[in-house]
């Protein structure tokens, strides 16, 4: 029997901002006077060494390189959802250098989904004929099941599924305050193993632990969401959209619409135009500034403008 073909999945956001931030230089040009410049040739070279040392390493020639989408489905769940970074100066080509990565890699970015949940989305596709192998330095990788390498540690990791639903259940608890969900107050990665080692790896024991700390189980249903990344059953490859939201293992329907009905928000066709989508920053571009940009044409090409 022939082996499977073996396919890196690279989460490309990191490779793009890396290779961003490395293309950027300060100068001086006179007393208190600077500018940031960036080399996109410099930025380009970076991204293929990358790729080629991954490749290099892993013994394949099969690259998908995933990136994230300007719209976000979490940010209609949970508007504080990264929202953090509204306030960061992002590299001055890093949008330049992922429209390259798309055109030179033929890169994957999905509407409304992160380069993350795309990954593992592949990862989870029984109907894709080889082994996938995740590439990334996000340790939000550890709750899907199958490879995936930790670049930056040098580390594999090999979770089956249920140490990945174990450990999207730690998650769940202990929160992510850089990504903007907070968990369980005061509980933070170690503690939350422990309690779900003392009283078991279920949902009940998550409900439990926000109920203590006197939240409620939509406040521990809303923390899974941020947490979990999306699989292939949760997503429609012939509408190319959402089609549920995880779920605990014990809910039927009417639990989820009982808990927390937002939830049907985020399945099926959303709209683009909907600002809840986007990263909400008094600098960032809106759909509508877009839209209304496509409706003029540049003076400098000697047309006129639309009226």
């Amino acid at each position: 029997m022939s082996k499977k073909k073996t396919t890196l999945l690279i989460d490309a956001d990191v490779l793009a901002f890396e290779a961003a931030v490395v293309a950027e230089e300060s100068i001086e040009w006179k007393d208190e006077m600077w500018t940031v410049h960036a080399d996109m040739a410099l930025a380009k070279a970076r991204v293929v060494n990358r790729v080629e040392e991954f490749k290099d390493m892993m013994k394949t020639d099969s690259v998908t390189m995933c990136l994230t989408d300007r719209a976000n489905f979490r940010r209609l769940l949970n508007p504080d959802y990264k929202a953090n970074r509204s306030k960061s100066r992002l590299p001055i080509i890093l949008r330049q250098i992922k429209q390259w990565i798309i055109d030179e890699y033929d890169g994957q970015m999905w509407a409304n989904l992160e380069a993350d949940d795309v990954i593992s989305i592949l990862a989870t596709d029984k109907e894709m004929d080889e082994e996938t192998i995740i590439v990334s330095i996000d340790k939000d990788f550890k709750t899907v099941p199958g490879i995936f390498y930790d670049y930056n540690r040098g580390e594999y990791h090999h979770p089956t599924e249920e140490e990945a639903d174990n450990y999207h259940l730690v998650q769940a608890i202990a929160g992510d305050h850089t990504d903007g969900y907070s968990g369980v107050p005061g509980i933070g990665v170690t503690r939350a193993e422990r309690l779900l080692e003392k009283d078991g790896y279920t949902w009940e024991t998550v409900a439990k632990c926000y109920e203590k700390a006197g939240l409620t189980e939509q406040d521990a249903l809303m923390n899974a969401w941020m947490a979990r990344l999306l699989r292939a059953e949760n997503y429609s490859f012939r509408t190319n959209t959402i089609k549920k939201l995880w779920t605990p293992r014990n809910y039927q329907t009417k639990d989820i619409l009982e808990i927390s009905p937002q939830a049907l928000n985020v399945t099926g066709t959303l709209d683009g135009d909907d600002p809840r989508l986007f990263l909400q920053s008094p600098y960032a571009r809106s759909p509508k500034d877009l839209k209304m940009a496509e409706s003029f044409t540049e003076t400098t090409t000697g047309e006129k403008d639309s009226r």
